[in-house]
């Protein structure tokens, strides 16, 4: 019976550890909780969000305050990590939903073959996620391609690392990692540098959000990448 007892109180210990740790919230340990309404607005969250996050070295009250990198092929930046192989994951933009769609007509593809995304009705944010990604890689460059010619208005795209404990119910987190505006132009594309963040595919998944300040088809998606190193 004491034997039981016993027991009893090691696996209740352990259930009350394991059920703590599954409610931690999923954020690298030195990114920061993005508190300001108007970015968290900015990136498709109500303005009281409270489980946003910016990664590490970025402002939580200006997250939209990112080093642009030149165009190039390869990479400007290719070779900051002389270990592991290089490989990439695209996404076209018919793979793209809207964040809300209840209309069925907010969105349209023109152009390039029918395949380049316009936004048509008053949802300003497109979702879609990266695939097939290595867990415990490293995350390199996100690189997007756009057309703007609205001298009015931009478009901006983002990249979100999405997390919940691996194991157990818990909240959901949301972690800028970076974040890019169009600029005016027929044809362009930016490449932003990632600060060597890992790969974490056990709790989380990884997200390409693009924003439409404007219901035109002046403002198109063309294709967004990233690009990533094996472990």
């Amino acid at each position: 019976m004491k034997m039981s007892y016993r027991w009893l109180k090691f696996t209740l210990a352990t259930l009350v550890s394991f059920t703590a740790a599954s409610q931690m919230v999923i954020a690298g340990n030195k990114d920061n909780l993005i508190t300001n309404p108007a970015a968290l607005e900015a990136m498709g969250f109500d303005s009281a969000a409270s489980n946003v996050y910016v990664a590490e070295g970025l402002d939580p009250e200006r997250p939209f305050d990112f080093p642009l990198y030149a165009s190039g092929n390869p990479d400007s930046q290719e070779g900051l990590f002389p270990t592991g192989s290089t490989d990439y994951s695209p996404i076209m933009p018919k793979s793209f939903i809207g964040r809300q769609d209840t209309t069925g007509s907010e969105w349209l593809y023109s152009a390039g073959g029918g395949t380049e995304l316009s936004r048509l009705g008053t949802e300003r944010f497109a979702d879609a996620q990266f695939w097939d990604l290595p867990n415990g890689g490293t995350l390199e460059f996100f690189r997007w391609w756009w057309s703007d010619n609205d001298p009015n208005s931009a478009m901006a795209a983002m990249l979100f690392e999405v997390c919940q404990p691996a194991f157990g119910a818990g909240a959901i987190t949301f972690t800028l990692v970076v974040n890019s505006t169009s600029t005016d132009a027929a044809n362009g594309s930016t490449a932003i540098n990632i600060p060597s963040r890992p790969i974490n595919t056990q709790s989380c998944y990884y997200l390409a959000r693009v924003r439409f300040d404007a219901a035109t088809n002046l403002l198109r998606l063309q294709k967004v990448r990233l690009q990533f190193i094996h472990p």
